[in-house]
């Protein structure tokens, strides 16, 4: 039971172990009566926004409903099913942090100091 009041929390999203900026917000619906599964490529935050969600986790043997308002803290690597009783759609949302390619930030680095010195800095042929 401390595991799971450690993953669910009420709305609060100025905690000081919130995802922080820069983050990516992706919202979707639940269909009525159907199951999603999801792998968390990082840490991530599910919130419901209008409905109760059933989730469960892989190799757990907790189920979590959470209410709308609710967050549900989704560790990396986690594999989860997020299904609702509703008869209407539930409209949700996963919040996880933006990573970069690794490198990505050197080659635009690169490309804008090709930019800024407006090629020249070609390359002499001998």
């Amino acid at each position: 039971m401390d595991q799971a009041s450690r993953l669910v929390v009420c709305r609060d999203r100025c905690r000081t172990d919130a995802i922080a900026l820069p983050r990516v917000e992706l919202h979707f619906t639940v269909a009525p009566h159907k199951t999603l599964t999801w792998r968390a490529q990082h840490d991530a935050e599910i919130r419901v926004h209008d409905a109760t969600l059933w989730i469960t986790r892989l190799g757990s043997v907790d189920d979590y409903w959470i209410r709308t308002g609710d967050v549900l803290r989704v560790p990396r690597g986690d594999r989860i099913w997020i299904s609702t009783d509703d008869d209407a759609p539930a409209e949700a949302s996963i919040t996880t942090v933006y990573v970069m390619q690794r490198d990505a930030w050197l080659a635009r680095a690169l490309a804008g100091m090709r930019a800024m010195l407006g090629g020249r800095c070609r390359r002499s042929r001998a």
